[in-house]
């Protein structure tokens, strides 16, 4: 299992070389639901349900923060957050400690869910950072 995911949405066009587009711009693409589930059981303890159009995002933000396990220094706002910087950062490691330290080795099954407000005028690739 990954000690740290990091998933984030880009515009299927941007990644492939359209050089209009660019390939670094992570909106959210009005994401509403990301869950992330280790053999079946939400990590951490519930998914995140998020409303960008009335500004309810404050958890996927600080999942930046908690994700990275720092507290400043990553320069992004929150209104910035929503407006192509929307990255997704989760720390599974079982004691959350961002692998600060060894871990006993764990197998298992990962599934990542994600739904969104309205269907997707576009196609969009999901980028999925694992760091083992």
């Amino acid at each position: 299992m990954p000690k740290r995911l990091i998933i984030t949405f880009v515009k299927n066009a941007a990644i492939n070389g359209q050089y209009s587009l660019n390939p670094f711009n992570f909106k959210h693409h009005k994401l509403n639901f990301l869950g992330i589930y280790l053999d079946g059981q939400p990590v951490p303890c519930k998914p995140m349900e998020l409303n960008y159009e009335s500004k309810n995002y404050i958890r996927a933000y600080h999942s930046l923060f908690s994700g990275f396990n720092r507290d400043k220094g990553i320069y992004i706002s929150r209104e910035e957050f929503s407006k192509g910087y929307a990255i997704y950062s989760f720390d599974l490691t079982p004691d959350l400690c961002d692998g600060s330290h060894f871990n006993l080795l764990h197998q298992g099954n990962l599934r990542v869910e994600a739904k969104f407000a309205r269907a997707l005028e576009e196609t969009v690739s999901v980028l999925v950072y694992a760091e083992f």
